[in-house]
């Protein structure tokens, strides 16, 4: 088999696997609902202060992620107590994170729009991240988990305009701009982002110098916005576990080494690795990294890979880092690896054998078959659960909300979704939760039998 027919059936196999999860995600984001952690506090506040108020009020008693804390706040349930705009939010971030791995594959690579072959590589990105990070729903149908993905897009955004880009006023402002949201959208982004970045910028002043005059304006606005975070009055409030050293090491290696299963098993991470070796078209001016550039970046990226697992690990107090935040770390390694992936390709002849091609469509044949995000999403729509699911919460918040008594009393919920997040009200008016939903609602309580 010709190497350009399995390139075109590797396009078809990828565009496939995409539009298949892609299917049942707009499928599943009819029956969004809030969920009463996170959604309707924060809608409750942005309703009564405002967006950017709401934010304020967070950044002095919860949280340090200015940016973060504008985005949550600019909740559906802040222009509509209706769940129907909750769906549009689903949509909009399928289209941005597809849309920005387009664009960052077009700048990288010398093929044009409408080469198929770059648009196997954002098929097969997106379809890497849908099929195999974990807690997907928290992303994507989660209102108040928006910030972590936009992070992560924001993060692509920056390297490929500071590296891709020419010098300019705008470059240099857009740079900023990017900085400064990135910083205060989440922490995990910003260690991440600051250890690598700004450590590699260290090395190569040390040895090679000098500082290129950019770098000024950009370390201002990121200084700024790190001091912005870590000295937050709400990070004090939020950060008050102190786990011990031993019980924090297990947690911390625990969950690094589930990150790296993850990695590891992910049939459509391999399958994308594959085609970064096979198929993806380097430009010709590609500058080849010398080896000790190369191994000092490594080197970053596993310490500030630990580094950001230390406060996960040693300050929520949890035994698991929620699903989210470990899918964030997922992708962050995926990139990385492809990135070593092209500069090895610039030192080694890149893999012409047809059996990384077929390698590559049997990884997503296997990666479809066993992806538990497509197969909850599945059982959820084809069950009818998820649409009972949303009924039945619909009813509830509409009795709330209809309801001439001060305080409500609902009953509990009868079907719970595999998807969504579904941590029911207490039987305790005064949980946080169940203050938060009367606060929006404008009741003196709520609770449930």
């Amino acid at each position: 088999m010709s190497k350009s027919i399995l390139a075109r059936l590797l396009f078809v196999a990828s565009l496939g696997a995409w539009a298949l999860i892609v299917f049942y995600m707009l499928a599943m984001a009819r029956f969004n609902i809030p969920n009463v952690v996170d959604d309707f506090c924060f809608g409750w506040v942005s309703k009564q202060y405002g967006v950017f108020a709401g934010a304020y009020y967070y950044y002095m008693g919860w949280s340090g992620r200015y940016f973060g804390n504008v985005l949550m706040h600019a909740s559906p349930l802040y222009f509509s107590p209706d769940f129907e705009y909750l769906q549009f939010h689903t949509y909009l971030l399928i289209a941005f994170g597809f849309v920005t791995c387009l664009y960052v594959m077009k700048r990288i690579s010398t093929k044009g729009w409408g080469d198929y072959r770059l648009w196997t590589g954002a098929f097969l990105f997106q379809a890497a991240a849908l099929y195999s990070v974990p807690g997907l729903y928290q992303w994507f149908f989660w209102f108040s988990g928006i910030y972590y993905y936009i992070s992560f897009q924001i993060v692509l955004l920056i390297i490929l305009v500071y590296f891709i880009n020419p010098p300019s006023l705008v470059r240099n402002g857009v740079l900023m701009c990017l900085v400064f949201c990135l910083v205060g959208s989440s922490e995990v982004s910003m260690l991440m982002f600051s250890g690598v970045f700004w450590g590699y910028q260290i090395w190569v002043w040390r040895f090679k110098g000098p500082i290129k005059s950019d770098l000024y304006g950009l370390f201002a606005v990121w200084l700024v916005g790190f001091l912005l975070v870590m000295l937050s009055p709400g990070n004090q409030v939020r950060a008050v576990t102190n786990v011990n050293f031993a019980d924090g090491t297990h947690i911390l290696w625990a969950n690094l080494k589930d990150l790296l299963r993850q990695f590891f098993t992910s049939p459509f991470i391999a399958a994308f690795l594959a085609w970064v070796w096979w198929g993806f078209p380097l430009p010709a001016s590609e500058v080849r990294m010398k080896p000790i550039n190369l191994i000092v970046l490594t080197i970053l990226f596993i310490g500030s890979l630990i580094v950001s697992f230390i406060p996960l690990s040693f300050a929520l107090g949890e035994a698991h880092i929620p699903t989210r935040i470990l899918g964030l770390f997922l992708m962050f390694l995926l990139v990385f690896a492809a990135f070593l992936l092209m500069q090895i390709k610039l030192y080694v002849p890149a893999g012409q054998s047809t059996f990384v091609g077929i390698l590559a469509i049997a990884c997503i044949g296997l990666g479809i078959y066993q992806s538990e995000n497509l197969r909850i999403m599945r059982h959820d729509i084809s069950s009818g659960r998820a649409e009972a699911f949303a009924t039945e919460n619909k009813i509830r918040f509409n009795q709330i909300r209809q309801s001439k008594a001060d305080s409500v009393v609902v009953a509990p919920l009868k079907t719970k979704s595999e998807l969504f997040f579904t941590e029911e009200l207490s039987n305790d008016p005064k949980h946080l939760w169940c203050k938060c939903v009367a606060s929006y609602y404008g009741k003196k309580s709520v609770n449930r039998k």
